[in-house]
C-alpha cells in the first residue's frame, strides 16, 4: 500500500493511498471502530475497483456552507404531508457502501417507507470540495451514481482556492518571524481581520493562511427517459449552475431545487400507491402538495462562507503553531509587535 502526499491533483486536503485491497480496507475500518478514532473513518473514501483510498480533511469552510444547505433542504422536505407512511430525511454522516465506492456523503437524502421489503432509497446527493481541482469529487459522484442509478438529484459545491495553501514550515524568514511572536487567541485573530466580509485572502504576519477565488454550485437532475444521471453533461434542462463568490447568482440553482423537489414528490406518490394501508385521501394530499418556496438562504450562505474562511485560516495558523511548539525549535517569545493582517474583496451580485 503506497501513500502519496497531497497535491493539486486531488486538492491540498486529501491524501491518496494506492493498492488498497478490500481486505485492507475492511481491516482499517475494523481498527477505526474504537471511540478514539470514531471520527477518522468519516474521512475515508474507498474505490474498490481501482483499489484507491482517499483520506480527506474537511475544512471549516467546507462544513459551514454544507450546514446551511442541509438546513434549507431539510426545511423544504419536512413540509411533505405524508411523513407517517413515507419520510424523506437529510443525512450528513450516513455511511454508504457499494460495489464502486464506500464513503460518508456530505449530504444525502434517503426516502424511508413503511414498505418493509425495501431499503431506504437514496434520492439526493451533494458533495463539497475545497481545492484547486474537483477531479476527486467527480470520481466519487460518478461511482455513487453507478451504484445507485435511480438517484434523482446530484450536486457539488466547488470552492476554488486562489493559491494552494502551504504551511510556513519551520525554516525561512516568515517562519522565524512568526516564531518570534506568541500565539494569537481567536479573539485577537478576529480583531485583526479588518472587514470581516473580505475573504479573498487572509494574511497574518506576512503569510497567507487562506485564499479563495470562487465558489460554484452545480446541480444535475434526472430527466424523463434517462437510465441514470449524467454529470458530464453541463447544459440543458437537467443541469443548473450558480455562483456564491465573488459574485452571487443563485437564481438557476433555486429553480433547480424546485425541480428536484418535484422529482421527489413524484417518487413519494409512486411509493404511496404501492403501500397497502395508505388511504386514498393521503395519496391525494400528496398529489396536491406544492413544494414550499425553496430558495437557498443567500444571506446565511454568505455569512457561513465568511465564518468558515476565518475559522479555516485560524485553524491552520493554530495547527502550525502547535506543531512548532513540539519541534526542537518550538520556543516562542512574547509578542513584541503588532501582527499584520490583510483581507480583500467581498462577494457581490444577486440571488
Amino acid at each position: 500500500m503506497q501513500g502519496n502526499p497531497p497535491g493539486s491533483f486531488w486538492g491540498t486536503t486529501t491524501r491518496i493511498c494506492n493498492g488498497v485491497s478490500l481486505r485492507d480496507y475492511s481491516y482499517i475500518m475494523d481498527q477505526l471502530e474504537s471511540v478514539e478514532y470514531g471520527k477518522v473513518w468519516k474521512r475515508l473514501i474507498f474505490f474498490p475497483n481501482s483499489q484507491l483510498l482517499m483520506v480527506s480533511s474537511p475544512s471549516f469552510t467546507h462544513e459551514s456552507i454544507l450546514a446551511v444547505v442541509r438546513r434549507n433542504l431539510d426545511s423544504m422536505l419536512s413540509d411533505i404531508p405524508v411523513e407517517d407512511a413515507v419520510d424523506c430525511q437529510v443525512y450528513a454522516n450516513s455511511y454508504v457502501k457499494g460495489p464502486s465506492v464506500c464513503f460518508v456523503p456530505d449530504l444525502l437524502v434517503l426516502m424511508h417507507s413503511d414498505n418493509t421489503t425495501c431499503l431506504p432509497r437514496p434520492l439526493w446527493l451533494m458533495e463539497c470540495t475545497f481545492a484547486q481541482t474537483d477531479h476527486g469529487v467527480m470520481c466519487k459522484l460518478r461511482a455513487y451514481i453507478n451504484d445507485n442509478p435511480t438517484l434523482l438529484v446530484v450536486g457539488k459545491i466547488l470552492l476554488k482556492q486562489a493559491t494552494p495553501y502551504y504551511s510556513p514550515g519551520s525554516d525561512g524568514s516568515i517562519a522565524k518571524e512568526l516564531r518570534s511572536s506568541g500565539l494569537l487567541t481567536p479573539a485577537e485573530w478576529r480583531c485583526r481581520l479588518g472587514d470581516i466580509n473580505d475573504i479573498t485572502q487572509v494574511i497574518v504576519d506576512g503569510h497567507t493562511w487562506f485564499s479563495l477565488s470562487s465558489v460554484e454550485i452545480h446541480l444535475w437532475m434526472r430527466q424523463p427517459g434517462d437510465s441514470k444521471l449524467d454529470i458530464d453533461h453541463q447544459e440543458g434542462d437537467g443541469y443548473a449552475f450558480g455562483t456564491l463568490y465573488p459574485t452571487v447568482n443563485l437564481s438557476d440553482i433555486n429553480k433547480a431545487f424546485r425541480c428536484g423537489l418535484d422529482l421527489v414528490k413524484e417518487v413519494v406518490v409512486l411509493e404511496l400507491n404501492q403501500l397497502a394501508d395508505v388511504e386514498q385521501a393521503t395519496i391525494h394530499s400528496m398529489e396536491d402538495w406544492t413544494s414550499p418556496p425553496c430558495t437557498l438562504d443567500q444571506r446565511m450562505l454568505l455569512k457561513a462562507l465568511v465564518r468558515g474562511a476565518q475559522a479555516t485560516a485560524y485553524d491552520r495558523y493554530h495547527d502550525w503553531h502547535s506543531k512548532l511548539q513540539s519541534s526542537p525549535y518550538g520556543t516562542t517569545c512574547h509578542r513584541s509587535r503588532t501582527s499584520r493582517t490583510h483581507a480583500s474583496h467581498g462577494p457581490t451580485g444577486h440571488a
